[in-house]
């Protein structure tokens, strides 16, 4: 699914916010909580690196790719961003549903999952990001 970074829409009140903390393998390890957060790795394709983030379980997808989606666009190449290009949030090879708001994050993830954010344009082709350079096709 596309979705454009800079119209993110306002988290809803869907479900209420998880509080539970949760010991499992241990920290940003499968099954930890703390105050109902979980660790979820995000790569990013267009940077060949991954950057971690507390989520909480009780967001809906749409809320989870909403809050990847504003989290990645703040880096680097973002202000470069062009009309018709879009970022898709994945999970084994699948896009996410930005408009999802029913199934919650912990029905899907069990944390210390990695999530793929990649960028298109508007031709659906993949791009990468160097610094100095700009943005190019993968």
């Amino acid at each position: 699914m596309a979705f454009n970074p800079f119209n993110a829409p306002q988290r809803s009140t869907v479900y209420p916010r998880s509080t539970r903390n949760v010991k499992g393998m241990g920290a940003m390890k499968k099954g930890h909580r703390t105050s109902g957060d979980m660790w979820i790795n995000v790569k990013r394709s267009w940077g060949g690196f991954s950057r971690g983030g507390y989520f909480n379980e009780n967001l809906t997808i749409g809320e989870f790719v909403a809050q990847v989606i504003r989290d990645v666009s703040t880096e680097e190449g973002f202000q470069l961003f062009q009309e018709g290009w879009y970022l898709e949030v994945q999970s084994f090879r699948k896009a996410l549903d930005p408009d999802e708001h029913v199934e919650m994050l912990k029905e899907r993830f069990n944390g210390a999952e990695t999530v793929h954010a990649k960028v298109f344009n508007e031709h659906g082709q993949l791009l990468d990001y160097e610094y100095g350079t700009g943005w190019y096709l993968h």
